[in-house]
């Protein structure tokens, strides 16, 4: 390999940091999204679990409540899948921009974006939302039954 063919562009190198800096930023709000949706449907749920008396003596506002919640919570999986495969494709399109462009270099690409660590954290949130809606679930069960 010639010196000039281990020599990488300005704009090779701004296109690669292009890459990095939009799998950054989508990582970044996946978790901000992931952390608000947390935040509100922990608040929900809260609020059925303080209030049982006033919020539950109302069917329609318990169930409302309830499905309030199941909907964020749907909107969350299907935001998070949809998150976590953007994340995947400017991944996939970085890795192979380094591979084609970088030869001379280890590509770091492969190794920390979306290794399994990466895939477990994912599983993980998927988990803590089925958590959510298993809830929101039981406890609709439990008002209709109980009614």
């Amino acid at each position: 390999m010639s010196d000039e063919d281990s020599i990488s562009s300005p704009d090779e190198i701004a296109v690669l940091q292009a890459y990095i800096d939009l799998i950054n930023s989508e990582r970044e709000a996946i978790w901000a999204r992931h952390n608000a949706l947390l935040v509100a449907n922990s608040l929900i749920i809260g609020a059925l679990a303080i209030s049982p008396t006033a919020l539950w003596e109302n069917k329609w506002a318990a169930l409302g409540m309830i499905g309030a919640g199941v909907l964020i919570s749907a909107a969350w999986l299907l935001i998070t899948v949809e998150g976590w495969s953007a994340m995947k494709r400017h991944a996939d399109r970085a890795r192979t921009f380094a591979l084609a462009h970088f030869k001379h270099l280890p590509n770091a690409l492969d190794e920390t974006l979306c290794d399994r660590a990466q895939t477990n954290i994912h599983h993980l949130i998927l988990l803590v939302i089925g958590v959510f809606v298993l809830m929101y679930l039981g406890l609709g069960y439990i008002r209709l039954v109980s009614a």
